[in-house]
């Protein structure tokens, strides 16, 4: 859907027992304890009182161990004009007797039957039946991500329930909020024939995304339901979707379930390249996902933006999907398809368009996204810095240049050396339409430049590397000249509308190193005093000029307002506590809504889904947090292409310990620090074939260092020859080698 108008295998028991026997201890650090049983009678998403426990990070994972699921309780079960005879909780299972649907034969008066699989999950449904009457009605199943959109009064999602009872829409022609809904288009028929019963009907479409399932009947006529099961074809390259290759756990019970709700979004957003949707659906057509992704190979998973809809990849929503790939199931062949097919459609000069061209809706948008040709180029860079797959960049090298070129032609045609996409007629956004030259764009195109200029220096074409560097220089000192208000102390939507200071703006200005560290503090100050509101940071303040953003909460913006929080330089520690915050406010949030287990498209000023019942609530750019809480709060990145080069920079921000391990091409980084009262404790494990910089915060006090019981740092100095260094902020030990390493900062 067009944004401007909506928008492996498990970890071995060596990594897992090294990383119990590295977690600090002593008499303020909490006690290492074994994996987690296989069972858990109750744990962090049941319990309100669970408290974390070092090193059981397996309660945490939403995804199931195998690839069948079943519903874990009845919601309701409501005889409207027909009956519902015996224990609605026969369709769980396990009864023997089972529950019976009789309808009159009309279908807005069948009795309803709604089953809840306790998370957001997707594929094929099949219902058990037991029997049913000689001449059967029609069985239907609906399907909804939430109760609040599950269409079940006659004015709800536009009279959808005349039709479709109980299903949310994923059709944007029949049921998008305001369109009168006309026909069913969103529940599904499964055909039945009552000489081959008891046995099973399955579903022949899969459903991508939804919580809830609703039996409906139409036609005179009983069925006797006495099972339900969905064959979850989310991730089906992966045979065991819980066993993740990374994994992140801290003192903060609500942040571990924002990692792992994150991880489990992205994974229902994973299917086959062959089930995306195809719009616009002809009048009268059901709803259906089988559409091959152009490029992609068929026989390879690709992840979609959403599991509802839209189904197709996008550049911006991989921008975010990729990182939380990489740092979670591993599961790179999905992420190399879906790059591979959006890169291969790439235009003659040098745009490629934002989206999967999958039918005439988004064929039609084929140059609508300039944005999202940022998106591309940073894509490229995110899969050569996680990956170090050489070849793999080298494939694509051309089609970077000519995408940069591009770039740069939009931006030469600004005496004043900004973009703006009006000339090109590429002026939608993730969330919005602006044509004006913005902080917004530019941020994203600098930090596009810098990342060219160090793949250049990668592929050893240094006079390249010097232009795009140049480039970057020019371009930051415009965008601070022309778009920053030094009297307010935040960045501009754009010159056109100076007035308005927006979410992407600000934290994109910090994230591209466009902001020096008193613009990136006045910045979040500002977002922090004018956009933030009841359930989080809103895109403009309520109290902005009409601009072309309205206020409403954005995931993918939040995610990089909350990221730049914690990359402030920050003595108080306070701004890096309130990105976690802001973490807690909105993704917490949309955790004590439905589906409870992924993360919204997004959400309006009054906090319900922004775009109603077409909104999608399992959207992979919404995960940001699982990066940011593994890059920055555990600290772990990339630093050289494939890890080859790391720096573990832990941002407590009010935290009391975390630990994780981090997937890389050379073998897992495994990390765990704890804040003591009198200092800070780190410890590394990291695999042979990489070096690299471990840091460790100061909190605003004169500290020394050990580094493996040697002291490295005497609070003001290196010693010993060691290659250590501050900025007050943090104490960083350089070129340390492969292996086991404990830091130990000491207050004086």
């Amino acid at each position: 859907m067009s944004r401007h108008r909506t928008r492996k295998t498990a970890l071995t028991v060596a990594i897992g027992a090294a990383l119990a026997a590295i977690l600090p201890v002593g008499p303020a650090a909490p006690s290492a304890v074994a994996a987690a049983p296989a069972t858990h009678p109750s744990g962090p998403w049941t319990d309100s009182t669970y408290q974390p426990r070092p090193g059981d990070w397996r309660p945490y994972v939403l995804a199931p161990a195998g690839h069948v699921v079943t519903p874990v309780s009845v919601l309701s079960a409501d005889p409207r004009g027909g009956a519902v005879q015996g224990d609605p909780k026969a369709a769980l299972g396990g009864s023997a007797t089972p529950v019976r649907l009789v309808s009159d034969g009309d279908r807005t008066q069948s009795p309803l039957l709604t089953l809840d699989f306790g998370k957001e999950v997707g594929g094929k449904i099949a219902v058990h039946l037991a029997g049913a009457s000689t001449t059967p009605p029609t069985l239907h199943v609906c399907f909804s991500e939430s109760r609040q959109f599950a269409a079940t009064t006659p004015q709800a999602n536009s009279g959808e329930a005349g039709y479709a009872p109980g299903c949310d829409t994923a059709n944007i022609w029949t049921g998008y909020p305001g369109v009168t809904y006309g026909y069913d288009a969103d529940s599904h028929t499964l055909s039945l024939d009552p000489s081959k019963l008891p046995g099973s009907v399955t579903d022949r479409q899969i459903r991508g995304g939804f919580r809830y399932a609703t039996l409906f009947l139409d036609g005179p006529g009983w069925v006797d339901v006495d099972g339900v099961s969905l064959d979850f074809d989310a991730v089906p390259k992966q045979a065991d979707p819980a066993g993740y290759q990374g994994w992140f756990l801290s003192s903060d019970n609500e942040l571990n379930k924002i990692w792992y709700a994150g991880a489990y979004t992205v994974q229902m957003d994973t299917w086959m390249s062959d089930t995306a949707k195809s719009w616009p659906y002809a009048a009268g057509e059901p709803d259906h996902a089988d559409s091959q992704v152009p490029y992609a190979d068929p026989d390879q998973e690709v992840i979609f933006d959403g599991a509802k809809r839209d189904r197709i990849v996008w550049q911006g929503d991989l921008a975010i999907q990729a990182p939380v790939t990489y740092l979670s199931t591993g599961d790179l062949a999905a992420v190399d398809n879906s790059l591979s097919s959006l890169s291969a459609q790439q235009l003659s000069d040098g745009y490629v368009p934002a989206e999967s061209l999958v039918g005439r809706h988004n064929e039609d948008e084929i140059r609508t996204y300039g944005e999202y040709v940022t998106w591309f180029v940073h894509n490229h860079y995110e899969h050569w810095l996680y990956t170090g797959d050489r070849a793999y960049l080298d494939r694509w090298w051309p089609s970077l240049t000519k995408a940069m070129t591009w770039l740069e032609s939009v931006r030469g045609q600004d005496p004043q050396g900004l973009i703006a996409f009006a000339a090109s007629g590429s002026c939608g956004h993730y969330g919005y339409s602006d044509c004006g030259h913005e902080t917004y764009v530019n941020a994203l195109y600098a930090r596009n430049l810098d990342e060219m200029a160090e793949l250049a220096r990668a592929r050893g074409a240094a006079p390249d590397a010097a232009t795009y560097a140049a480039r970057s220089m020019a371009l930051k000192q415009a965008i601070n000249d022309q778009l920053w208000d030094a009297t307010t102390g935040a960045y501009r939507l754009s010159r056109e509308t100076p007035g308005v200071y927006p979410q992407d703006a600000n934290a994109t200005a910090v994230l591209a190193g466009v902001a020096d560290a008193g613009q990136a503090q006045r910045a979040m100050d500002y977002l922090h005093r004018n956009n933030w509101s009841g359930y989080g940071s809103l895109t403009v303040s309520p109290s902005a000029p009409k601009s072309a953003i309205g206020p409403m909460y954005e995931p993918l913006p939040s995610g990089f307002e909350a990221s730049a929080r914690l990359a402030v330089p920050d003595s108080t520690g306070d701004t890096q506590a309130s990105g976690l915050q802001l973490m807690r406010t909105f993704w917490g949030y949309m955790l004590s809504k439905d589906p409870g287990s992924t993360w919204w498209e997004k959400a309006d000023a009054a906090g319900d889904p922004g775009i109603s019942q077409f909104t999608s609530l399992a959207h992979g750019w919404a995960s940001g947090p699982t990066v940011t809480l593994t890059d920055q709060v555990l600290g772990v990145t990339p630093t050289g292409a494939g890890f080859a080069g790391y720096a573990v920079v832990p941002h407590p921000a009010g935290l009391t310990w975390a630990q994780g391990s981090v997937p890389t091409p050379h073998g897992a980084i495994a990390v765990s620090w704890q804040a003591l009262p009198q200092g800070f404790q780190l410890h590394a494990t990291t695999p042979s074939g990489t070096s690299g910089r471990l840091a460790v915060p100061t909190r605003g006090k004169r500290v020394s260092v050990r580094l493996d019981g040697r002291l490295v740092w005497d609070g003001s100095h290196a010693v010993g020859g060691a290659h250590v260094t501050s900025d007050g902020q943090y104490v960083y030990m350089d070129g340390v080698r492969a292996g086991h390493h404990v830091a130990h900062a000491q207050n004086l």
